[in-house]
């Protein structure tokens, strides 16, 4: 008699058949959104100081004559394209759907990850290159399983930024006092959006947040380096 799925899942997750679909899912949303993810990763953490620069160089607020500074043409640039893939409304439609492709990429990344109930904890750590052959499988790995939250976190707010309208109905359907102000599961989205932003605690965490701002980008370039070894291995028993 066979053992039941979870068990089977919580102790030989690789003899599991969702776990190879759901390694297709998450192999493939990756290579198809892995340029989206840079640029939005790259231009996320390029914007964070935006209102320090802006009033570092505009200290009154007011634009000069000769107009904005080059400095602050170049950072709007880049909020544009992190907010709006330069494209206006349509563009604000396109990164909601990228942001929903890479939730579905993180949830089923966290699942992949588990590597069994045994193992679990030497996968919470990266193992050095020089005792492993596998060093950016255990880098991705790793960067996935520590940012998880971080990365939920930027998803889900990109989605509602996008698409707020469903957030809305959600929030309204479970308020029964519409005059409180307050209402059911809104306060989680808001601390997800005070974590989009880093708008919590001071420099330390605006510089924090702009190294973390990375991790997508890292996520995408360990990713792409472990299946690009393995269609070279692949390529190599073909011969």
């Amino acid at each position: 008699m066979s053992s039941p799925r979870w068990q089977r899942w919580l102790h030989q997750p690789r003899s599991d058949p969702l776990r190879g679909a759901l390694y297709q899912v998450h192999l493939w949303i990756g290579l198809a959104t892995g340029l989206y993810v840079l640029v939005i990763s790259v231009s996320g953490s390029a914007v964070v100081f935006r209102r320090e620069l802006t009033r570092w160089l505009l200290p009154d607020g007011s634009v000069p004559e000769s107009g904005y500074p080059l400095a602050l043409t170049v950072l709007e640039w880049l909020v544009d394209l992190h907010d709006n893939l330069l494209a206006g409304t349509v563009g604000r439609d396109f990164n909601g759907i990228g942001a929903i492709l890479v939730t579905i990429m993180v949830l089923t990344g966290a699942f992949i990850w588990w590597p069994g109930r045994g193992r679990w904890r030497r996968s919470l750590v990266v193992v050095p290159p020089s005792k492993t052959r596998r060093f950016s499988w255990h880098l991705h790995s790793a960067i996935g399983l520590w940012g998880f939250v971080l990365m939920l976190g930027w998803t889900l707010t990109g989605i509602y930024f996008a698409f707020p309208e469903p957030f809305e109905w959600f929030f309204n359907t479970f308020d029964s006092d519409p005059t409180d102000f307050e209402r059911p599961g809104e306060g989680i989205l808001l601390v997800f959006i005070d974590l989009h932003f880093g708008r919590f605690g001071g420099l330390t965490i605006r510089i924090l947040w702009v190294i973390l701002g990375l991790l997508p980008a890292a996520l995408f370039l360990t990713g792409f380096i472990v299946w690009w070894k393995r269609m070279r291995q692949k390529r190599s028993y073909e011969r």
